[in-house]
């Protein structure tokens, strides 16, 4: 890998919906902690409100496009809950010198789960982020075929190999941005809902340097995603603690706690929405809702 030879490519363009973008959903990463985005999503369902956009990164960009391809949460919830670190994680200490994980079986998951092939193809309108490891840059994926980005999008450094595509090195776009709640406002949306599934900051202190840089790091994730959320109208944040980013033994929790969270929040929503939206008519809900 040579960032210096890279030649970057145009990025297949997001096309923007004619009708306006009512509500955007932005989910950000966290790793097995995403599995909460499927318990918010399950209970904004229920409360009748669904997303016009979805922008998600790393954990979220998955879950986001399984739930853009087919908007149903009992198929996530199907997929997702009973679903094995080693289902996704083919890890192998000579899988390559920049990453852990050979990545075969997450393609294939990706692959054997998404119908759409290509962004356009998807029924819920959705953008994936990733990180240009040359630039630094936050790059969105709206265009084009799906998987690449998706792969890109959590490609969390150190532990999956960097994926190259159109001419960039592209890393998780939680480096940059972790909850891309600046995009869903780019592209105008009402009213934007972020989800915040990063672990609070613990009452663990250190006890040595490893200790101290991880600590270290640890804030400097939690200030960047209170700060990239400031313009998110809803912020539905989980207080999870010392959960780490690829455990599966607290698959069921960590949807549950995602539902009650959303849960509490589910009033304030449905306020910002009578306040900045007209009445929703039954025949305006999306294509894809059973409304019987």
């Amino acid at each position: 890998m040579k960032l210096s030879q890279a030649e970057p490519e145009p990025i297949p363009q997001f096309v923007v919906p004619q009708e306006h973008i009512k509500v955007a959903l932005v989910l950000g990463g966290g790793g097995s902690k995403g599995l909460a985005h499927v318990g918010v999503i399950k209970e904004l369902e229920q409360a009748g409100i669904y997303p016009d956009l979805i922008v998600g990164c790393s954990s979220g960009a998955v879950i986001g496009a399984l739930y853009a391809d087919q908007p149903h949460v009992k198929r996530l919830e199907k997929l997702l809950i009973g679903l094995k670190r080693s289902d996704l994680m083919d890890i192998s200490i000579f899988a390559s010198k920049f990453g852990v994980v050979k990545g075969i079986l997450f393609k294939s998951f990706l692959e054997e789960n998404l119908k759409a092939r290509k962004f356009r193809h998807l029924q819920i309108p959705f953008i994936a982020v990733a990180t240009d490891l040359k630039t630094g840059e936050l790059v969105e994926f709206g265009g084009g075929e799906i998987i690449s980005p998706i792969m890109a999008s959590s490609a969390v450094p150190g532990v999956f190999n960097p994926v190259y595509y159109k001419g960039r090195y592209l890393v998780d776009g939680g480096v940059a941005d972790p909850i891309p709640v600046r995009v869903a406002k780019k592209y105008g949306a009402h009213i934007i809902i972020a989800v915040d599934v990063g672990e609070d900051l613990n009452d663990r202190e250190p006890s040595h340097f490893f200790g101290v840089a991880r600590r270290s790091l640890e804030i400097s994730h939690r200030k960047l995603s209170e700060y990239v959320t400031r313009d998110a109208d809803v912020v539905i944040r989980m207080n999870f603690q010392g959960l780490g980013m690829f455990s599966d033994s607290y698959n069921q929790e960590i949807y549950d706690h995602g539902r009650k969270m959303a849960r509490l929040m589910i009033p304030h929503i449905e306020k910002i929405i009578q306040e900045r939206l007209p009445i929703i008519q039954e025949e305006c809900f999306p294509s894809w809702v059973d409304t019987e």
